[in-house]
């Protein structure tokens, strides 16, 4: 197909209180003078163009990751504390219900325990009763008003009996094992730290659950942000 020449696009100049012109064609553009911002005609709508920002000082293509965005967005949360677990063979469920569509939450997550434990991550869990502690989460944006769509509670349980009585994780009843690990040995604990995001499964029940091999603290701190897809 040979190429065709349709036409030279115009560009203008304006203030962004002025109205943009009603005879323009497509792929015409405006540069607002007070703003800085191009808007381009696509033959029905003036729509603002977007792009990487531009450094006053040394005009370098200025740009966050997007987890950042997020952030800045009001769309990014975490949650931090300290659980202290009574006794060896007690187990710490923490169950977390993602939202349904349209929201897809990024995960990243760290742990401490002061002795040694081991830890698991189910997927598809099934909360046949709903653990006792509903924990606070906070939005990165101290700014902003966002809440997030997911649901985190936990309970430290006496042994694995009770804990699978109030949440199983049996394959059974659907439930995936998607990690696994110990920390520390028997006189000590350690640290497990994810910090490549995971995209969480949309509808889905997490468990988080540890068992103790003897009593200690278990520090934890949990990051993610509630991204949209544009389309």
């Amino acid at each position: 197909m040979a190429i065709t020449l349709i036409h030279r696009f115009a560009n203008y100049q304006c203030l962004s209180t002025d109205t943009k012109p009603a005879t323009a064609r497509i792929g015409d553009e405006v540069f607002e003078t007070d703003t800085g911002a191009t808007w381009r005609y696509d033959g029905t709508l003036w729509k603002k163009v977007t792009s990487a920002a531009i450094d006053n000082t040394t005009y370098a293509r200025t740009t966050i990751d997007y987890e950042h965005h997020e952030a800045h967005s009001g769309s990014h949360y975490f949650a931090v504390g300290v659980i202290d677990i009574p006794g060896a063979n007690d187990v710490l469920d923490m169950t977390w219900q993602m939202p349904v569509s349209p929201k897809w939450p990024h995960w990243t997550w760290s742990i401490y325990t002061e002795k040694a434990l081991q830890w698991y991550v189910y997927e598809d869990a099934t909360a046949t009763n709903p653990l006792a502690n509903t924990m606070t989460l906070f939005n990165s944006d101290r700014n902003s008003t966002g809440v997030s769509g997911t649901t985190l509670k936990y309970e430290v349980q006496v042994d694995l009996a009770a804990a699978n009585a109030d949440t199983s994780v049996a394959s059974t009843d659907g439930a995936v094992l998607l990690k696994s690990g110990k920390l520390g040995d028997n006189k000590g604990g350690g640290e497990a730290v994810r910090s490549h995001e995971l995209i969480m499964k949309q509808g889905s029940l997490y468990c988080l659950r540890g068992v103790a091999t003897a009593a200690g603290y278990l520090n934890f701190a949990m990051q993610w942000y509630e991204h949209t897809n544009k389309e």
